[in-house]
């Protein structure tokens, strides 16, 4: 079932973005590891509000591109941006139009995402990826009170095995992988006023509600007034 996030559209920045993290973290791990330089043509895939197509933008001509005409309202809000409602699995763009494609915790939402990156060979000359492999990594807490959460994960996310294989059938070459630390630091306020994954949407009725009451109970008593969050997510690149 696909998540709907036209209804997150409003409120999907307040719970999801965070400038200095987006820059620090996301951003620079995309144009370190697809060695964005300025100038160059972006496709943003899966754009939604723009978190990091209206960051390139200062740099980069961007196209952001997204299903969901709420978030892409949103994203053009930001900047002026060409922004394009599209599906991923049939870009509306000419061969070889981009230079770099970016694509971030997008694959677990795709239908086919061996498709997409085929499409993505077909308009780019390269491509930067940020998602997670989900069995090799932990939630900590997080899992502790959506059990399924992790189980449901683990079949929307590739692992990285599979995505490198992927990417090399799809055209790509020189595949660069990198796992980068993340660290968050929060007032456990502020981290049960984000608890928002698009996963939240797909777990058993009531386990949601049940999971908060957890996190509402159990953050402030295991952690005092600072949680932080480890862990790590994946940064994959490829030229064709």
């Amino acid at each position: 079932m696909p998540v709907d996030y036209a209804r997150r559209a409003l409120d999907y920045d307040a719970v999801r973005a965070d400038d200095a993290t987006d820059r620090g973290f996301w951003l620079r791990g995309l144009v370190e590891v697809g060695s964005i330089q300025p100038g160059e043509r972006v496709l943003d895939l899966g754009a939604g509000t723009g978190r990091f197509a209206s960051l390139l933008h200062a740099s980069n001509p961007v196209v952001a591109l997204d299903s969901s005409r709420e978030m892409l309202a949103i994203a053009h809000a930001k900047a002026p941006l060409a922004c394009v409602r599209a599906d991923g699995h049939r870009l509306p763009l000419r061969a070889d139009a981009i230079d770099v494609t970016v694509i971030v915790m997008v694959l677990q939402h795709l239908h086919n995402y061996e498709l997409v990156l085929r499409e993505v060979a077909r308009v780019s000359h390269r491509v930067v990826i940020a998602t997670t492999d989900l069995f090799t990594r932990t939630t900590g807490i997080i899992e502790e009170a959506f059990p399924s959460l992790m189980e449901i994960d683990r079949i929307r996310f590739p692992r990285t095995e599979a995505l490198v294989a992927a990417l090399e059938r799809s055209g790509f070459g020189n595949i660069r992988t990198e796992e980068r630390a993340y660290l968050r630091k929060l007032t456990v306020t502020q981290q049960l006023d984000r608890k928002y994954l698009s996963t939240f949407d797909l777990l058993p009725p009531g386990e949601f509600d049940e999971g908060v009451r957890f996190l509402e109970r159990e953050l402030p008593r295991r952690f005092g007034d600072r949680f932080e969050m480890k862990s790590s997510f994946t940064f994959l690149g490829g030229t064709r």
